[in-house]
C-alpha cells in the first residue's frame, strides 16, 4: 500500500535589497547648483534614480505545505531634476516552491511604488505529489500598474503503487489447470462474491520429493514426463548446482529449502555433514534460501520442509516462508481451516530404508494401502494432501524407497483425477498459496458506495506475487485497478490477488 509522509514545514523570508543614487544622477545634480543654465535656455530634465533592486526568491515548501512568497520588489528611484524619469520599481520575488500537498504561496506581494511598478512574478510553483493535489498559489498583489503573479497549478496526486505492483496480473490469467467445468455469466443481482474451493476441484494434492539424492536426480526425466507440477525439497549442502534442478525449474516444478545440512533445529542429527557448533538454524535456513535463489534465478523461495519433520523448525520457517510442510499424517487440510502454514501434514511412502524396493517390500500405486487410495480421498473429503518421496533405491541412503514405476504410475493416475476434475495436482506453494488467500478473502467484509461493492483483503506475509483465486458471482461487472475482468467459460472469475481489492458494480 502506499504510505506517505509528512514533511517539514519551512517559512521562508523575502529578501529586500536598494541601491543609493548613481554616479550620472550625482553628476546632473552637481552641474545643476555650479553651472545653471540661462533663463532663456531651459535645460532637459535630469535622468531618473536608479532601478529598486531585485528581491529574493521564496522559500522552499516542504513535503506538507508550499514555501512562503518572494520578498516585495525595492522601491523605484525618486524623479530626476526638471522631470526626470523615475527609476523602474524592483522586481517582485519568485513564490516559493510548493510542498507535497499544498502549492507555493504567491510570489512578491507588491510592486514598486511608481506606475512602473511590476507585480509579483509568478505564484508558488505546483505540489510535488502529496496525499492530494496541492492547494494552488496564491497570486502575487500588483502595483499600480504592475500585474499581479499568477496563481500555481495544483501538485499531482499520489502513485496507486498497489496497482503499479498488480499490473503484471490484473486482467490476466492464472497458469492452474482448469477444471472441466462449464458455466454461464451470472446475469442476477451484483455482489455475493465468494471463492471456489481449490480452483474448482473436489480436492487437492502436492507430490514432493526430499534431499535431492542420486536416485532422483537420475530418474527426474521419468517423473517430469508425467506432466504435472512437482515439489523438490533440496539440501543445499549436497545439490551441487545439478545442471538437472535448473531443468526442473524451467519445466514448471518447485524448488524448495530443506535447509544446508538436513539437522533437527537444535543443530543435531545431521543427515549431510555436521553443523554443530558452526550453523544456527538462522543460517541453516538463509543460506540455502540465497543459494537457490542465487543458483537457479528464483524470484524467491516460499516453501520450506522441516529436516526429520523436527517441529522446533515451525517458528523460524514462519518468519521466512509461506508454508512448511512437515510429516504428520493428519488427513489433509480443508478449505478455510485453521490447520497450521508453518506443519503443514503429509503422509511418507511405505519403503525400505536404503535398500532395494520391489513389490512386497514398498509402496504400491494400486491396491489397499496404494497411492491412488490416498489420492481418491482428497477428493471424497474435499482435502488437501502432500506426499513425500525421499527416493526409488536401490541402496541410495533414501527413506522408505519406492520403486520408479509405481511412483510414475501413481503420479499418473492423480493426473487422470485431475483431467476427470477431481483432484487439482500442484507444487505445493501453489495450493498453499491459493489456501491461504481463501482465508483472507473470504473474511473480508464488502463495502457499499453507491451501486458499488468493494471486498478488500491484506495477503500473508511472504506471499509470492501474480497468484490469482477464482470466484463467483450472483451478478455484476467485476473490475481491479479500473480493469474491467473476463468471465472464464469454466464457470467463475479470477481475480488477482496482488490489486487487494476487487469491486462489483451494476
Amino acid at each position: 500500500m502506499g504510505v506517505f509522509g509528512r514533511g517539514l514545514f519551512v517559512r521562508g523570508a523575502g529578501l529586500r535589497s536598494s541601491r543609493g543614487l548613481s554616479v550620472l544622477a550625482v553628476a546632473t545634480l552637481y552641474v545643476a547648483c555650479t553651472d545653471p543654465p540661462n533663463l532663456g535656455d531651459r535645460g532637459s530634465g535630469g535622468s531618473g534614480g536608479t532601478t529598486g533592486g531585485t528581491a529574493g526568491a521564496g522559500a522552499k515548501g516542504g513535503s506538507s505545505t508550499g514555501g512562503s512568497s518572494g520578498g516585495d520588489g525595492a522601491k523605484g528611484g525618486s524623479a530626476g531634476a526638471n522631470g526626470g524619469k523615475g527609476g523602474s520599481s524592483g522586481k517582485a520575488g519568485t513564490g516559493g516552491k510548493g510542498g507535497g500537498t499544498t502549492g507555493g504561496t504567491g510570489g512578491g506581494m507588491t510592486g514598486g511604488t511608481d506606475q512602473m511598478g511590476e507585480g509579483g512574478m509568478s505564484a508558488g510553483m505546483a505540489g510535488e505529489g502529496g496525499a492530494s493535489g496541492g492547494v494552488a498559489g496564491e497570486a502575487g498583489v500588483g502595483a499600480a500598474s504592475g500585474e499581479g503573479g499568477a496563481g500555481a497549478e495544483a501538485g499531482a496526486g499520489p502513485v496507486d503503487t498497489v496497482c503499479t505492483k498488480a499490473a503484471a496480473s490484473v486482467g490476466g490469467k492464472s497458469i492452474m489447470h482448469a477444471p472441466p467445468t462449464t458455466g454461464a455469466r451470472p446475469s442476477g443481482t451484483p455482489g455475493n462474491m465468494k471463492v471456489i474451493n481449490w480452483a474448482g476441484f473436489k480436492g487437492a494434492l502436492s507430490w514432493t520429493f526430499d534431499d535431492n539424492l542420486a536416485s532422483m536426480v537420475a530418474h527426474y526425466p521419468d517423473l517430469n514426463a508425467v506432466g504435472v507440477p512437482l515439489t523438490f525439497y533440496l539440501v543445499c549442502s549436497t545439490e551441487g548446482s545439478n545442471q538437472v534442478w535448473h531443468t526442473a525449474h524451467a519445466d514448471g516444478h518447485e524448488l524448495g529449502n530443506h535447509t544446508i545440512h538436513h539437522c533437527n533445529a537444535d543443530g543435531n542429527g545431521c543427515s549431510f555433514g555436521n553443523a554443530v557448533g558452526t550453523q544456527d538454524p538462522v543460517t541453516e535456513i538463509d543460506q540455502c534460501t540465497a543459494q537457490l535463489v542465487s543458483e537457479y534465478g528464483l524470484d524467491g523461495i516460499y516453501s520450506m520442509a522441516a529436516p526429520n519433520g523436527d517441529t522446533g523448525w515451525d517458528a523460524y520457517a514462519s518468519t521466512r516462508f509461506l508454508l512448511n510442510r512437515g510429516v504428520s499424517s493428519s488427513g489433509g487440510v480443508l478449505p478455510n481451516s485453521n490447520s497450521d502454514p508453518f506443519n503443514l501434514p503429509c503422509h511418507i511412502s511405505n519403503g525400505p530404508d536404503n535398500g532395494v524396493p520391489d513389490a512386497t517390500n514398498s509402496q504400491l500405486a494400486a491396491g489397499p494401502g496404494g497411492f491412488n487410495e490416498l489420492t481418491d480421498a482428497t477428493a471424497t473429503s474435499g482435502k488437501w494432501d502432500t506426499i513425500l518421496i525421499h527416493g526409488f533405491g536401490p541402496n541410495d541412503y533414501g527413506y522408505h524407497e519406492v520403486q520408479i514405476s509405481e511412483a510414475v504410475a501413481a503420479i499418473t493416475y492423480s493426473k487422470d483425477q485431475r483431467d476427470a476434475g477431481n483432484v487439482w495436482v500442484d507444487t505445493v506453494t501453489a495450493i498453499g498459496a491459493y489456501w491461504r488467500a481463501q482465508k483472507a478473502v473470504s473474511s473480508a467484509t464488502p463495502v457499499t458506495s453507491g451501486s458499488d461493492i468493494t471486498y478488500s483483503w491484506t495477503l500473508p506475509e511472504h506471499f509470492p506475487p501474480n497468484m490469482y483465486l477464482r470466484v463467483t458471482v450472483d451478478g455484476g461487472t467485476l473490475t481491479q485497478c479500473g480493469t474491467e475482468l473476463t468471465w472464464d467459460d469454466h464457470g467463475y472469475y479470477e481475480i488477482a490477488l496482488d490489486a487487494g481489492s476487487v469491486t462489483i458494480s451494476p
